[in-house]
């Protein structure tokens, strides 16, 4: 070094402000490293071997309270559970960049790897996407209404059809009417929406069945794009071995993890289903609701991950069952482990429901109740071929409803695992289907007259009328119903050809959907296109293939021991454990004395043949209080497979049951009243001075003084000389006619209007014009409008639902307290503490006489021991126990048989509940007093051990018909 420059350095050395400025240079230095191993930027830190760590907000749920029993037995509980949940990963841009392909792409292969995972270990996908696929190929949406509205408008990004500017306000309006199939293929490649995007950009290499899977977990993280704090729950419930899979391969699935979640459990569920109804993930129209007038900040503010009630107990008890939500303040690395909590705030957990329903009563009368209507069918069946004018029910309906209600299912006959009997059943329809198709094609080439035709040929026709007119393709709104020609179809005076060659000319039908050659087409090429499109189309209707099925049946192609042995191919019955499978396969046993012992053995439900009867429900209140004791609707629900992410097949499966199951019956179902309206409109005569306890009515058979004139049930015969009281023990018919007619009388004149105002009073006052109370969803009840003589014995236009007729009923049974009912009993906090409690609203005591409370209790006992009772010797195994009641049996359709209804109180000096029975299509109401009387004798611990021990269906008594 030069001697000048050494000289300089050592002058510097020297001098103290090279000193500090030495020092701050190490100062500076040393920022710079920790500035390096953590320098925030935006929230975001960088560690030392530079991982990047994010500053997120975490929410952690508090448990959903539970629902009890009057008696503290749980229904509804939470359980601890894994869960697969995903949230936003940069992950896939680096694969999309390294393999030279695109984000979607990759993450729908990550989403594809991770359901086959899930399904390795047996387990599934939170799956509540719209869109299935039938099991003929066919899309289609599983919601309708407002729901798919709202489904669509998400999908197409449309807030309403206003907010879009007007040159997009047709083709938005398009957007909401699309089919299943548009949606699908929006979604899936991003065309045909408003504007162009890639959307899902799912690859055509996956199976439709993989393709909707990929979607539906793509549509739920697509509504969860705005929320930066919850991931996506893409499973629930999972195994150890996805667990355990999806942790120790966290490269194979970014963005994913297990998170341990609390899941809604029902026990015993299809017995309070209809009560508790079931919990769900939001719905955006839901969230909005939920959160109007609230802020983000808000405790009960909804995120669009926030699992709620959707229906029943669940739904309207929420304010009470949620619990309110903690956070947690984290940083997390670029796989989202967390890896240090800044902060938390715990979340507490909502608060318990108990309700009035006596779980134990309520499940004793469900398994009664489908006993009984089993009973029912078995006394009703016939190997006849027709049901006659006593509708009976013959055996090859029976064989015939386990297809139309899907026991059997038709679509796996063909499938790679059916067995050889199902193929040869498969291969037995496919011959059949192409000698109909053929006959069809020649019908509509050259067709004879409608009513020419066979049933099996005019069932046929009429089914393709209304496909097409389902299908829009015959546009029955420019049909003039006035019209000679379309007059001639509805009345079988021509052929269905001569019929759509008519409607093509009136221009009824949308060619435009027809697969028309060229632009330029005559009448006689649009006319075969349509053969061609009907044709067609008919191999791909589910609903035509049934009726090839039940044709096939009833021609004796396929057998009724060929059907009851696919119920053992498809796993319906379990041919290991049954003796009867070798002695139907071998001819030993009878295919009609098979169904009879698996219909009385309940191991075919009446639920399951959704033939008349198939439902029914019972009501039973404490005549003192109003408090519902058993609210019961058949058939029902699992809503353990709704809760926690709906199970897409077996709601599917709901959706498709003839029986309806989700339909609560109880409070749902109305039906005309029928004679149980008499004690009502006895009071009303009373009241009024109509008539008195002791006024005598010389009862004909049939009432002349209107036209057409009505008759009573005992007609030709009648009931002569009788008092109010009698004629409620006998049902009178006449009696009541008279009454209806009186009351529309003045100065010598009758007037069916006057006759309604004293009906609809009184109606009115038994709580008739309002719903009953309960805290479920409910029918509006309807009063009759027409026909005093007629309503006056329950007929008319009254409709009620069997909790309403149950109001009525207490109000009889107390003497006039008319209560809103409740099934609920109190709300109470985790530590126990009551902080609501229930009862049922006293809303009025009737201004009723004691001597008309006493004239109809009377004759609502002489109903059930009176000398001229016709259900007297059902109710002996009573023994020292007398209830009072009321038979009733309803006509609304001459096609189908009757509604069973009785209503009863017991004990009859001082009551403690009341039973309302309601099977609809039931024949008579004897079937439904007995199943009343069963329920007296639980309650009352008057069942015998045998009785106790028996499970299998209830035979009603011998020669029962009672007085309606």
């Amino acid at each position: 070094m030069p001697k000048r420059i050494k000289d300089g350095f050592l002058s510097l050395i020297s001098n103290r402000l090279f000193l500090f400025f030495l020092a701050a240079i190490l100062l500076f230095s040393i920022l710079v490293v920790r500035l390096f191993k953590l320098q925030i930027i935006d929230g975001e830190e960088y560690l030392d071997n530079f991982v990047l760590k994010t500053k997120k907000t975490i929410t952690t749920q508090g448990s959903r309270g539970n629902i009890y029993d009057v008696n503290g037995k749980l229904l509804a509980y939470n359980k601890l559970a894994y869960t697969v949940v995903m949230e936003s990963s940069d992950k896939f841009a680096e694969l999309a960049e390294e393999n030279k392909t695109t984000e979607s792409y990759e993450r729908n292969k990550m989403i594809y790897n991770l359901i086959k995972l899930l399904e390795t270990n047996g387990d599934e996908i939170v799956n509540d996407f719209p869109i299935v696929l039938t099991k003929k190929g066919k899309l289609k949406y599983t919601v309708d209404g407002n729901s798919l509205t709202r489904f669509l408008k998400d999908v197409y990004s449309i807030t309403s059809i206003e907010s879009l500017e007007k040159d997009q306000q047709e083709k938005g309006q398009k957007l909401l009417e699309s089919s299943a199939e548009e949606t699908f293929q929006f979604l899936r490649t991003g065309e045909g929406g408003l504007t162009e995007t890639s959307m899902f950009d799912i690859s055509d290499e996956y199976s439709m069945e993989d393709t909707l899977k990929i979607m539906a977990v793509r549509y739920n993280v697509y509504m969860n794009r705005y929320s930066q704090t919850n991931p996506v729950t893409i499973a629930n419930d999972v195994s150890e071995e996805s667990l355990i899979a999806i942790e120790e391969n966290p490269d194979a699935y970014p963005g994913v993890s297990v998170t341990t979640d609390s899941l809604r459990v029902y026990n015993n569920s299809k017995y309070f289903s209809h009560i508790i109804g079931y919990t769900g993930v939001i719905s955006t129209d839901e969230m909005d609701e939920m959160n109007e007038g609230k802020s983000e900040d808000d405790a009960g503010y909804y995120d669009s991950t926030d699992v709620i009630g959707k229906s029943g107990i669940e739904q309207e008890m929420e304010k009470y069952l949620r619990g309110t939500k903690g956070k947690q303040e984290v940083y997390v690395n670029n796989l989202g482990k967390i890896l240090q909590v800044a902060s938390s705030t715990e979340a507490s957990a909502g608060n318990n429901v108990s309700l009035s329903i006596d779980s134990d009563l309520q499940k004793y009368c469900y398994d009664l109740l489908e006993r009984r209507i089993a009973g029912i069918i078995l006394t009703k069946l016939t190997s006849a071929s027709d049901g006659g004018s006593e509708k009976l029910i013959p055996i090859n309906d029976v064989y015939f409803a386990l297809i139309d209600n899907n026991v059997v299912d038709i679509d796996s006959l063909n499938a790679d695992s059916a067995s050889a009997h199902e193929k040869s059943v498969y291969s037995d329809y496919v011959d059949k289907r192409t000698n109909i198709i053929s006959r069809i094609r020649n019908q509509l080439e050259d067709g004879d007259k409608q009513r020419n035709l066979s049933d099996e040929m005019q069932e046929y026709t009429s089914f393709i009328y209304d496909m097409l007119a389902d299908a829009g393709i015959l546009n029955t709104n420019l049909i003039n119903t006035s019209d000679e020609t379309y007059l001639d179809w509805k009345n079988d005076r021509i052929s269905l050809e001569k019929f759509l060659r008519y409607a093509i000319n009136k221009e009824w039908i949308d060619i435009a959907q027809l697969d028309l050659s060229s632009a330029y087409y005559d009448t006689e090429e649009m006319y075969d296109a349509l053969v061609e499109y009907i044709t067609g189309e008919l191999e791909n209707q589910a609903d035509f293939d049934k009726l090839l099925y039940k044709y096939m049946i009833k021609s004796g192609e396929l057998s009724g021991r060929d059907v009851c042995l696919l119920l053992y191919d498809q796993g319906v019955l379990n041919s290991k454990k049954d003796d009867d499978y070798t002695l139907l396969k071998t001819s030993q046993l009878s295919s009609y004395e098979f169904m009879q012992r698996k219909i009385r053995s309940l191991e075919i439900t009446p639920a399951q043949l959704a033939l008349d009867p198939c439902s029914g429900s019972i009501v039973i209140t404490d005549s003192d209080t109003g408090a519902v004791k058993a609210l019961v609707s058949y058939p029902s629900y699992d809503n353990n497979k709704l809760a926690n992410g709906i199970d897409s097949d077996y709601f599917a499966s709901l959706m498709e049951d003839e029986t309806r199951p989700m339909y609560n019956r109880a409070t749902q179902q109305k039906t005309a009243p029928g004679s149980t309206y008499k004690p009502l409109v006895a009071v009303a005569a009373l009241e009024e001075g109509i008539v008195d306890p002791y006024t005598i009515i010389d009862a004909q058979g049939i009432f002349t003084e209107v036209t057409p004139s009505p008759r009573c049930w005992i007609y030709p015969s009648h009931h002569g000389k009788i008092n109010i009281q009698q004629a409620i023990g006998v049902s009178c018919n006449y009696f009541f006619y008279e009454v209806g007619y009186r009351m529309g009388q003045k100065n010598g004149e009758y007037n069916s209007a006057r006759g309604l105002e004293v009906l609809t009073k009184y109606a009115e006052m038994f709580g008739f014009d309002r719903k009953s109370g309960i805290e479920l969803p409910e029918s509006t009840p309807s009063i009759s409008d027409t026909d005093s003589v007629r309503s006056a014995i329950g007929q008319g236009t009254n409709s009620y639902t069997p909790s309403q007729i149950s109001r009525y009923l207490t109000a009889l049974a107390s003497e006039g307290n008319l209560y809103n009912l409740s099934i609920l009993k109190d709300v109470t906090n985790a530590d126990g503490e009551v902080i609501k409690s229930y009862e049922p609203e006293l809303i009025e005591k009737l201004s009723v006489s004691d001597s008309t409370w006493n004239a109809v209790k009377n004759g609502m006992y002489q109903v059930v021991y009176g000398k001229n009772s016709s259900i007297d010797h059902l109710f002996k195994p009573l023994k020292t126990l007398k209830i009072a009641g009321k038979t009733g049996t309803a006509q609304e359709n001459t096609k189908r048989a009757n509604h069973a209804l009785f209503i009863s109180y017991g004990p009859y000096e001082d009551p403690e509940i009341t039973v309302t029975t309601v099977i609809p299509f039931g024949y008579t109401s004897s079937y439904a007093a007995e199943t009343a009387r069963d329920v007296y004798k639980y309650y009352f611990d008057l069942l015998t051990d045998e009785e106790k021990e028996d499970k299998d269906a209830l035979y009603p008594t011998s020669g029962t018909v009672s007085n309606d």
